[in-house]
């Protein structure tokens, strides 16, 4: 294919200059300036093709590679097929595209069994509102506005902010080699080097370069700069420098307020690039309150539907490989599209409720490829109530992996790490409400809780009256108090209702036109309704005192999986009163009395019980092994029998001998059961009986899990 690339030089500005702004592109690469400045890093090279469209040529490492054409959105299919003819033909490479803009890809339409196409998240554009970062107005940035006047009264009479010219290409030399002293470990040298020669060539083809620059100066001397391109078709400034002296306070904001507003008073938008992965940078761009974001893509030709080579993820600003990860801040609403794309069901204005409400305050695991979220996992914070003591738990919601990318792995990973990191918390156990049942049960995830369905009773239908719930302290206060009252009534495990949790709420059913109501006999608050939902109303919740209500139904709603075994043990204690358990299983037994007070004098000087279980855990190897579990009418204690300092002052259910109070492996104490992981959750939290569970556990072993005071009733009846 007869394309002739060449680098790009002053004098080929007027050509190249044409293309830019031919099509809709947020990205920082839609201005010349972007191009000039890393020219030499990417060794970039441009031809025209047909007078229609720019096509790139750039290499790192011996690797080519191109950028996607700049032309007109008609041309694109076409100027996208001859660069991929040239790659083809010519180099005799498959085609790689790095930093592709979002909507060149929305265009394209790639096939997906030709080119695979990633999202390279920590590449993406930092947009903001022009006239927000102007004027520094609102709550968001009051922050930013006080830090610039700082520097305004610091400085009073002493600073200078205008325009930069090639006069001022000294000043501009002598700062930066001052700046960059002492930043090749923080911000990677080379990057910095590259940047640098950058600006030194725009300085010295100050005129020509379509650009504008800044500076501020304090008694003369220059103390910040910075360089901008403006995207007519967009209407964006476009920052890609920005330099100052770290140790003037508020000079930052300064010189981002001036230059926007002496060089870019009409933009609109404001692209503030990238932050290459460095988290410090990543904070300082959030902080400004970013509007959205200009996303960009690898896209790599297929060779037989398999990808090319492997280098392509490791272009500068390319994540590779697989990673888990939690994302923090802002971060977190890049998981928007994969929840739409999973969870259709939602409504707009519930999943914007959830994006801005839920979201706030949970953390978000997710799994990504090449920089792409293939699946995720968020861990929405609760406060549960168990026998009066706060928990601090996970809820697991949202569970989700691209549909295009479902029965690979990637949840199995997520999940894996998810249930080791809730261990290395200290989190006794973490639930989840499922839609398939069968996809969490590999993972030790057991029911344990059910909802149950109510209506009111034709009297109470009659008698009662309905009162507004309102986010007053007053309204509040009164739900989360009845809510209280009605779950500790029912269970002994819920999640605890304050007036924070009611406010919440009253968002949740707001979001789909929904309303709490108060339930009143009289003045005496006797239940609480609610209902939601566009055109068929639905009941969110009915809680009211037995007289008003009947129970309609009941379903398996919550599963549970222990992850910290040693936390979840010490939770429990010893009931107490000890029924005759011989009594219970009936005459006959041909099995050898057991006494469970030969056990209780070793427990110390209250009486106790210590019963020596095993967990068969296969995904937790902290949970894999037998714990000494000791119980009083107080509370309890579990050891891992491979950890105790002296076997002898416990094994006294073990049946065997201390060896000299040494420590004992764990194969010397003998369990006196083995459980499962589901096994033992769906036991304590009162699901099943052990003798259903264990039918063969025999006599000795039901005398001592008799004694263990198993929750009485689990009620986990939230959505997200």
């Amino acid at each position: 294919m007869d394309l002739t690339f060449q680098p790009i030089k002053t004098g080929d500005i007027p050509k190249m200059m044409p293309f830019y702004s031919m099509r809709p592109n947020k990205t920082c690469d839609s201005i010349f300036l972007e191009s000039y400045i890393w020219k030499a890093y990417y060794n970039v090279q441009y031809a025209i093709w047909e007078d229609r469209a720019l096509l790139w040529l750039m290499e790192m490492d011996g690797h080519m590679f191109s950028a996607m054409p700049l032309c007109r959105p008609e041309d694109l299919p076409d100027a996208f097929a001859a660069i991929e003819r040239y790659f083809n033909e010519n180099l005799g490479f498959p085609l790689v595209i790095n930093l592709a803009d979002e909507d060149a890809i929305n265009l394209l339409q790639l096939p997906a069994d030709r080119y695979l196409v990633e999202e390279q998240l920590d590449a993406r554009d930092y947009l903001y509102d022009g006239e927000a970062l102007r004027t520094l107005s609102g709550k968001k940035l009051h922050k930013k506005k006080n830090r610039l006047n700082v520097f305004k009264r610091n400085y009073e009479g002493r600073y200078e902010y205008r325009r930069l010219s090639c006069a001022d290409g000294a000043a501009v030399r002598d700062f930066l080699d001052k700046w960059r002293e002492g930043r090749d470990d923080g911000e990677g040298g080379a990057h910095l080097d590259y940047e640098a020669e950058g600006v030194y060539d725009i300085l010295m083809n100050c005129g020509m370069i379509p650009c504008s620059m800044g500076g501020v100066f304090i008694d003369g001397k220059l103390e910040a700069f910075t360089i901008g391109g403006y995207n007519e078709l967009e209407k964006m400034a476009v920052i890609p420098i920005e330099k100052a002296n770290p140790e003037i306070d508020g000079i930052y904001q300064f010189i981002n307020q001036a230059f926007l507003l002496d060089a870019f008073p009409e933009a609109v938008l404001v692209n503030r690039e990238d932050d290459v992965g460095l988290e410090g940078l990543r904070q300082a761009k959030l902080s400004y309150n970013p509007a959205g974001y200009a996303r960009k893509f690898l896209v790599q030709q297929l060779v037989d539907g398999q990808k090319g080579y492997h280098w392509a993820e490791r272009i500068e600003n390319t994540t590779a490989g697989p990673a888990l990860a939690y994302l923090e801040g802002d971060d977190r609403q890049v998981t928007r599209p994969l929840y739409e794309a999973c969870f259709p069901e939602d409504s707009a204005s519930f999943t914007d409720y959830y994006y801005a409400e839920k979201v706030k305050d949970n953390r978000v695991l997710v799994k990504k490829e090449n920089g792409l979220i293939m699946s995720m996992t968020h861990l929405n914070p609760y406060t549960a109530d168990f026998r009066g003591k706060e928990l601090q738990l996970d809820y697991l919601v949202a569970v989700a992996t691209s549909p295009e990318r479902q029965r690979e792995g990637h949840y199995a990973d997520l999940f894996r790490e998810l249930l080791q990191d809730q261990l290395e918390e200290g989190k006794p156990f973490t639930w989840l409400v499922p839609v398939n049942p069968d996809v969490y049960r590999p993972f030790g995830f057991t029911f344990v809780g059910d909802v149950c369905s109510f209506r009111l009773t034709e009297d109470a239908e009659k008698r009662l009256a309905r009162r507004t719930c309102t986010d007053s302290k007053e309204d509040l206060a009164a739900a989360a108090e009845y809510m209280e009252r009605w779950l500790s009534a029912r269970a002994e495990l819920h999640t605890r209702r304050d007036k924070a949790y009611v406010r919440r709420m009253l968002k949740e059913l707001a979001s789909e036109e929904g309303t709490l109501e108060f339930l009143c006999d009289g003045e005496t608050v006797v239940g609480l309704y609610a209902e939601w939902g566009f055109g068929e109303r639905e009941v969110r919740l009915l809680y009211a005192d037995g007289p008003y209500v009947e129970e309609t139904g009941k379903k398996p709603w919550s599963m549970a999986r222990v992850t910290d075994a040693r936390t979840l043990f010490t939770l429990f204690r010893k009931k107490p009163e000890e029924p005759d358990v011989l009594a219970e299983l009936g005459a006959g037994q041909e099995e050898s009395f057991y006494d469970p007070d030969e056990d209780a004098a070793d427990a110390g000087e209250e009486e106790g019980v210590v019963i020596n279980i095993r967990i068969a855990d296969p995904i937790l190897a902290e949970n894999n092994r037998t714990f000494v579990w000791t119980l009083t009418e107080r509370g309890a204690s579990a050891v891992p029998a491979d950890e105790m300092a002296s076997y002898g002052e416990h094994a006294g259910a073990s049946g065997k001998d201390a060896d000299n109070g040494e420590n004992a492996p764990e194969s010397v104490v003998e369990p006196d059961i083995t459980v499962t992981p589901e096994e033992l959750v769906s036991w304590l939290f009162g699901r099943e009986s052990m003798y259903r569970l264990w039918p063969d556990a025999g006599v000795k072993a039901f005398t001592l899990l008799n004694q263990v005071d198993i929750i009485n009733g689990v009620y986990l009846d939230e959505l997200v």
